[in-house]
């Protein structure tokens, strides 16, 4: 998957929807990689409960098929 269609497919999820979107600013890939994991945590661990559980299943793939795009979070581990 390149950038582009990363960027694509998670501008589609409703996890970025519910997320606070901050590559809209900067166009920064790692901003958001960075959004979308922070919605997975907090969906994780109840915090955010609007995410069905297909929904946080799409943008945990999503995260683990894209990490080697990022520049700063290629050694972040998903542990939630």
């Amino acid at each position: 998957m390149t950038k582009e269609e990363a960027v694509l497919k998670a501008h589609h999820m409703y996890a970025y929807e519910t997320s606070e979107q901050s590559d809209l600013e900067n166009h920064d890939f790692d901003a958001l990689w960075q959004s979308i994991y922070d919605v997975c945590q907090l969906a994780t661990y109840g915090i955010l409960d609007d995410l069905s559980e297909e929904e946080l299943k799409e943008a945990m793939d999503w995260l683990t098929q894209t990490q080697s795009l990022t520049e700063n979070y290629q050694n972040t581990q998903i542990y939630f």
